[in-house]
């Protein structure tokens, strides 16, 4: 059985299904102008399964968005604010647009991320900058721009425009050997 099949998380580009361990979404630049083809795609992820996915790096921002807050006498999120600064699993039981807001505007990497690891892929790691043997050069989807967040029959539907290819900024700033 494969994690696809275990937990009901799919992705589809264009009319294919794609392999969760190779989705990844542009850190630099999300949502900006592609120069390389752009592919529609629809991640469905269980409601059951987002949270697991996601608890660890939802608290963290919850809790920097609340310590913010108070620091600043203001709020970049006040819906969060009057909501309680709520967990998760209350999102989705009564926060829904917010929680899209939320996924789409600040998490779609973490997003991506947690599904990544799940499904098994650990990236290389690269011995000093600019390490080419650590390049990541899988066939990769990556995902450019979230257009929707919807919720449908228990079921996180995110649907957007990715390319094929991985994109990688490397520091060349010396080589870092000793």
């Amino acid at each position: 059985m494969t994690f696809e099949q275990e937990l009901g998380i799919r992705c589809e580009v264009g009319d294919q299904l794609h392999p969760l361990a190779f989705l990844g979404c542009r850190e630099l630049n999300y949502g900006q102008h592609s120069v390389l083809p752009l592919h529609p795609f629809r991640l469905s992820v269980p409601e059951a399964v987002l949270a697991p996915l996601l608890d660890e790096p939802f608290n963290s921002f919850i809790q920097t968005c609340r310590e913010d807050d108070v620091q600043y006498e203001e709020s970049d999120l006040p819906e969060l604010m009057h909501a309680g600064y709520p967990d998760i699993t209350a999102m989705l039981a009564g926060h829904r647009p917010l929680l899209a807001e939320m996924l789409h505007d600040f998490m779609i990497g973490d997003l991506m991320g947690a599904i990544g690891r799940a499904s098994g892929y650990c990236p290389p790691r690269a011995r000093y900058w600019g390490d080419v043997e650590a390049a990541d050069g899988r066939a990769y989807f990556t995902v450019n721009e979230v257009q929707k967040i919807s919720f449908a029959d228990g079921q996180v539907i995110l649907e957007g425009q990715g390319y094929y290819g991985v994109y990688v900024v490397w520091l060349t700033h010396g080589d870092g050997r000793k």
